[in-house]
């Protein structure tokens, strides 16, 4: 059996889809197993051995001509928009589909009715594969060691010692912890600290102060390398991000803090320990499905007015 497994975006939705890969290719052993998502997204999965080919999206029509001719026995689509669609119906095979909770964000985001399942992306995304005999096997996400990648960061010592990771990026700014949090937190925490983003997560934490116990790596490293200190990491501090999924595939203890978004949309640390920080009772909150540049609101009170300090006590536990 020849399958096709669709998930475009984002890298942490990719990332979610590493149990049903490992389960497709344990239960159906005898199946070639592809999956096509975006570049960006592909970093993290490169070296996956369930997977006997990895294809990257470029939405040309000459790849939507060739994936026809492919083959495929059945396709899986846990991404379920647009564009999947369009290549689904362009395969023209049986096709299994992750079921979205749309309404559900719709009316939490709106009118603040919760009646959302609870359930994790995850375990939707076996709902999908199901009627192939595909269960869950219960073993969470997993990703490939990336160690390798760091040796030429010159941070080796500094890998032997106890340390914490703190990650400062997120797709849109009402998901970021701000500047002057992290810097609480950071220079506070009784370990060393490593903090991981993007350029753009860089600037933002020079207009902060930063103890010699803080290493600010935003901007230095791939995904591939943030991926590697945070397996290495005592703990993991984040935002509701790629950064959550990975530190949740390499098992590590997460305290995700969450600002405009909800846990209860189903995309919570999933298969580790983890401590969510929430704006619970917060009456404009959550307030976006994926979040925005700005708060609507102007104060940002669903990000600003987290315990902080208890936060600490709980990275230092």
């Amino acid at each position: 059996m020849k399958i096709l497994v669709i998930r475009l975006s984002s890298i942490g939705d990719v990332v979610l889809t590493t149990p049903v890969l490992r389960c497709l290719k344990k239960m159906l052993p005898d199946c070639e197993l592809h999956l096509i998502t975006k570049r960006i997204c592909s970093e993290l999965i490169v070296g996956n051995p369930n997977l006997d080919r990895l294809i990257v999206y470029d939405g040309s029509e000459e790849q939507v001509d060739a994936l026809k001719w492919e083959g495929y026995d059945c396709v899986v689509d846990l991404h379920n928009n647009h564009h999947s669609r369009r290549l689904r119906r362009a395969i023209g095979t049986r096709t299994f589909v992750y079921r979205k909770e749309n309404l559900g964000k719709f009316m939490l985001v709106l009118f603040k009715w919760d009646i959302m399942s609870g359930r994790n992306v995850v375990d939707r995304y076996f709902d999908a594969v199901s009627p192939l005999g595909v269960s869950n096997d219960g073993k969470g996400l997993e990703l490939p060691d990336f160690n390798q990648t760091i040796k030429h960061l010159g941070i080796q010592a500094f890998k032997q010692l106890p340390y914490v990771v703190i990650a400062c990026g997120a797709q849109h700014e009402t998901k970021r912890i701000p500047p002057e949090k992290i810097a609480m937190l950071a220079n506070k925490s009784g370990v060393d600290v490593v903090l991981v983003g993007d350029d753009g997560d860089r600037k933002r934490m020079e207009s902060v102060n930063l103890n010699a116990n803080v290493r600010n790596l935003c901007g230095k490293t791939t995904l591939q390398q943030s991926a590697a200190l945070i397996a290495g990491a005592m703990a993991v501090v984040t935002p509701d991000s790629a950064m959550m999924h990975v530190a949740a595939a390499y098992k590590k203890k997460v305290i995700a803090v969450w600002g405009c978004t909800s846990p209860r949309f189903g995309f919570w640390a999933y298969g580790t320990e983890h401590i969510d920080f929430t704006a619970n009772g917060l009456r404009c909150w959550p307030c976006r499905r994926m979040g925005t540049e700005r708060c609507p609101k102007g104060h940002f009170k669903c990000m600003m007015q987290h315990d902080y300090e208890r936060m600490l006590e709980c990275l230092n536990a």
